[in-house]
């Protein structure tokens, strides 16, 4: 026991002693992000297989800023074929790495999709992918995200897993209510 206490002493000092990071301040990349903060009409479109017919549905989307600027927050709620659903998504800029990262959960699955990708000036567009285990296979997906005017934007994600080719799965076009 008292070696216990001694080791938690010795830990605490050690990291006390480390100097405090300068705070994190965002930059043009994470401006990206909160420009799109608001809360948004959206028409969202599913294609659960290749080829087959779209199921539309709309919703509404609100999203926030979070740790001054840092990282986003969205929540997308609506229903599909009668039944309510709810997604969040967390997204900021990796300053490390130049990427950014995105982190997606729904009320409809038990999965967490990490997607990492970048912005292209040119095009106007995010672009991240994400690679997962879903359904005993390898789940490949692709997130492009493009920004329209300062009031809509259209989020297209493309899947494939297996030998499966890519297909167009989810399209929300967004319109904004509020900033």
């Amino acid at each position: 026991m008292n070696h216990l206490r001694v080791c938690l002493i010795a830990a605490l000092v050690a990291v006390s002693a480390i100097p405090a990071a300068p705070m994190a301040k965002p930059g043009p990349e994470h401006a990206r992000l909160t420009a799109m903060c608001g809360t948004w009409a959206v028409e969202m479109t599913f294609w659960f297989q290749p080829g087959s017919p779209g199921v539309a549905t709309k919703g509404t989307s609100t999203i926030r800023s979070l740790f001054d600027g840092l990282f986003v927050e969205e929540k997308i709620e609506g229903t599909l074929n009668g039944t309510p659903f709810t997604t969040l998504a967390w997204t900021g800029f990796n300053t490390a790495t130049h990427q950014y990262e995105a982190t997606r959960i729904a009320s409809t699955n038990t999965i967490r999709i990490a997607e990492t990708g970048s912005y292209d000036e040119k095009t106007g567009q995010f672009e991240l992918k994400a690679d997962y285990p879903f359904a005993g296979d390898t789940w490949r997906q692709r997130t492009v995200i493009q920004i329209v005017t300062a009031d809509a934007m259209i989020a297209t994600s493309y899947l494939s897993f297996g030998k499966v080719p890519e297909w167009k799965a989810v399209e929300i076009k967004y319109t904004r209510r509020t900033k």
